[in-house]
């Protein structure tokens, strides 16, 4: 499933956010975006799965104008997967994942058999099903975040939206998720995510989009994108860049803030 924007502009009143943004993600691959705070992620993420109103340019979905598509069915054709959750309630993680499910279910309608089983090959595909019974609150942060991408995945859709997803994680649980996001992308999902780790991008992105001042400075393979000029400009700091002669691991190790 591909996910195209063309000429994409957004304002809020008295500051204008997005300016001119095209980019593609092609279908089955794993695509980040990097930027500094402030630059526009959230703004580019809430105008693709239709959350803000008054932007110019258009976005598509396997060549489908998104505003041409009613909001029920969209929420089948791109999942979102926030950077935390707190849910009012203390849910179990079966519930929590059941509730990815209610896209495809009627006003008031309750979650069934079909559903169930969704959901529970949701938590199969992360790993996570002997979670099932435990509560949502009383699980570990990587695991939540394993959760969070079980639900998009019992809502069905292979278009999956990611903020931050290992923002709030150690390292090991930054490893085991993204190794699982990666493992998605193999299974022929496409997914679109946000990160601050530019080390992490370029270890797991079959493509990296920078971003900086609601515009697009960069755009194309990891070993491209990712260097020393372009983490100057994003985060305003001189790195030395170092990459292993084999593999896809790079490094960009600060020297001056």
């Amino acid at each position: 499933m591909m996910l195209e924007v063309k000429n994409l502009s957004f304002s809020y009143p008295h500051r204008q956010v997005l300016r001119d943004v095209s980019f593609a993600v092609p279908s089955g691959r794993l695509v980040s975006l990097l930027g500094p705070n402030g630059t526009g992620k959230s703004t580019l993420f809430r105008c693709i799965l239709n959350l803000l109103s008054g932007f110019q340019g258009t976005v598509s979905i396997d060549g489908t104008d998104t505003a041409q598509i009613r909001l029920a069915k969209l929420a089948r054709l791109i999942a979102y997967i926030p950077q935390v959750h707190y849910p009012a309630f203390n849910y179990t993680v079966l519930d929590m994942v059941l509730m990815g499910t209610s896209a495809g279910l009627p006003a008031f309608g309750v979650p069934g058999l079909k559903e169930t089983e969704r959901a529970y090959a949701g938590l199969a595909q992360m790993g996570i099903e002997g979670l099932a019974e435990r509560n949502y609150m009383q699980i570990s942060g990587g695991e939540q975040q394993l959760v969070l991408i079980a639900r998009a995945l019992a809502q069905d859709s292979k278009l999956l939206i990611m903020d931050e997803p290992t923002a709030s994680l150690d390292f090991g649980n930054q490893v085991r998720v993204m190794q699982c996001i990666r493992s998605l992308v193999e299974k022929g999902y496409t997914i679109f995510q946000a990160t601050h780790n530019p080390n992490q991008a370029f270890a797991y992105s079959d493509q990296i989009i920078a971003m900086q001042g609601g515009t697009i400075i960069a755009n194309g393979a990891p070993q491209e994108v990712v260097n020393a000029q372009l983490i100057d400009e994003l985060y305003g700091i001189k790195a030395r860049v170092e990459s292993l002669e084999e593999g896809r691991i790079r490094f960009c190790l600060p020297v001056e803030i």
